[in-house]
């Protein structure tokens, strides 16, 4: 009895560190690369990693600002290298990425339940039509 009770313990304690390791891994693949893009497009993605990944991302990257182009600004571009093209692109698509993240952010709030579980669409049809029952 006692050494299965000793075995079920060390079970216990690895599985609390592999979690534990997953979870550091995790993070240093958020502070890495925006994995948050791709979240907000998938319909199984948990809330709550999603805002992990986001924030963890932009603790060690800088949050693009946001539009600042005066009207007739393009218009008098100077010529620039490729590279720094390339640079300008990439800024604005994250910048775009960030606005996509806000937007999802806000309008999934009602929907997120206490496990971080996003209702699904059907469920959130289904919502409705029972308020539209009761008017």
């Amino acid at each position: 009895m006692k050494i299965a009770w000793i075995f079920a313990l060390s079970i216990l304690v690895a599985n609390a560190a592999l979690a534990q390791q997953n979870s550091r891994s995790e993070n240093k693949a958020f502070a890495r690369n925006p994995l948050w893009v791709q979240m907000i497009d998938d319909t199984t993605t948990n809330y709550f990693v999603a805002e992990e990944a986001f924030n963890t991302y932009f603790k060690h990257h800088e949050l693009p600002e946001g539009e600042n182009e005066e009207i007739g600004e393009h218009a008098k571009q100077e010529k620039i290298s490729k590279r720094k093209q390339r640079r300008i692109w990439k800024e604005n698509a994250l910048r775009m990425d960030v606005k996509r993240y806000n937007i999802w952010h806000q309008q999934m709030q009602p929907y997120v339940q206490s496990d971080g579980r996003i209702l699904y669409t059907r469920e959130r049809l289904a919502i409705w039509k029972e308020q539209q029952k009761g008017r």
